[in-house]
């Protein structure tokens, strides 16, 4: 079973260069990408411009003013507006609101993702600081709220299986992502949204590929310390785990919410995967000798397996967007033979 992993596993690289572009990605992420541009205008109490500087409710309401969404001039006033939104449902573009000085909402940023949110911070201006940091936010967290398209994306139709409102028949990935989708190797999210240029996690790729191998996955005892029980991958990641495909890491964790990239996929197929054992002829311009996945990059350069980019480089960090794993994940399944 392993071996049939690293034949899929070689196969996703041999396209990885081969795929069209991105589609544009959804007015939330745009949102992010807008509030980052801002990232260290200085702090002036009362600012509402990257001219005259930012405090954290006109941060706030510059940005989502560029996406005709009109906020409240002040933290609090922000925090009685739009949806409460639990902890554990944040997204991207929601807003979350923290008691520094009160006990009501006294500072305010937008979640990025990944735990984050970026803010008008009066010691280093706009910033991304952690909703969770020990030393700080964590304890004066106060809640969130979402203002981003909620209405309309929740009055939204339930599809069939395998269809997604923000995946038309005219996307580029439409078709890998709608037979994965029927035959249960990758789902979405509520309201029937696959949110196709998100990046893909080492907990969604860990359930995708149990699921392609149809590994059991119904053990719920966690074999990482950041993998609570009731974590809705537990399953999936202790059978890719004890199948010898996917880690953790040195710390015992296995940082379900981290993006996957290149290099990662490389270190996967040569602990999957007999390479032959060879010499590479030439080498990537971005992966020198002495970083921790050069060896494994190394013999699939060696092997024929991948070629890299044009600028001789391999680009071992870059992500990997759910459409894209999807198309790397159909494309091997359907032209890899399984023996």
């Amino acid at each position: 079973m392993v071996k049939k992993l690293g034949a899929w596993i070689v196969s996703l690289l041999l396209v990885l260069t081969l795929l069209p572009g991105q589609a544009k990605a959804s007015e939330k992420e745009n949102l992010i990408a807008t509030a980052k541009k801002y990232i260290g205008i200085k702090y002036t109490w009362g600012g509402t411009s990257p001219s005259t500087g930012f405090d954290c409710s006109g941060f706030n309401s510059y940005v989502f003013k560029q996406y005709d969404v009109k906020l409240a001039r002040t933290a609090a006033e922000q925090y009685k507006g739009g949806t409460s939104v639990k902890k554990a449902d944040l997204e991207q573009g929601d807003l979350v609101f923290f008691a520094t000085t009160s006990s009501g909402a006294s500072h305010s940023g937008i979640y990025v993702g990944d735990g984050n949110f970026i803010h008008a911070s009066s010691s280093k201006g706009v910033m991304i600081s952690s909703v969770s940091d020990p030393y700080y936010w964590g304890s004066r967290y106060l809640g969130a709220r979402r203002y981003l398209e909620e209405d309309k994306v929740a009055s939204l139709a339930v599809l069939p299986k395998g269809q997604y409102h923000d995946v038309p028949n005219t996307y580029w990935a439409y078709t890998p992502i709608t037979n994965l989708s029927k035959k249960n190797v990758m789902s979405g999210y509520q309201y029937s949204q696959f949110k196709p240029t998100q990046s893909v996690t080492r907990a969604e790729a860990a359930a995708m590929v149990a699921n392609a191998l149809k590994i059991d996955a119904s053990t719920k005892m966690s074999h990482f310390r950041d993998v609570k029980t009731s974590h809705w991958a537990v399953g999936s990641i202790n059978a890719v785990k004890e199948a010898g495909i996917i880690s953790g890491y040195p710390d015992g964790s296995f940082k379900p919410n981290k993006e996957m990239t290149r290099e990662e996929i490389a270190a996967l197929i040569t602990k999957t995967f007999a390479l032959k054992d060879k010499e590479a002829t030439t080498s990537f311009a971005d992966v020198k000798e002495g970083y921790w996945a050069y060896n494994a990059i190394q013999q699939l350069n060696a092997n024929n397996l991948v070629s890299g980019y044009t600028d001789n480089t391999f680009k071992p960090l870059n992500k990997t967007s759910r459409a894209e794993f999807s198309a790397f994940l159909y494309r091997a399944i359907t032209t890899v033979p399984v023996k």
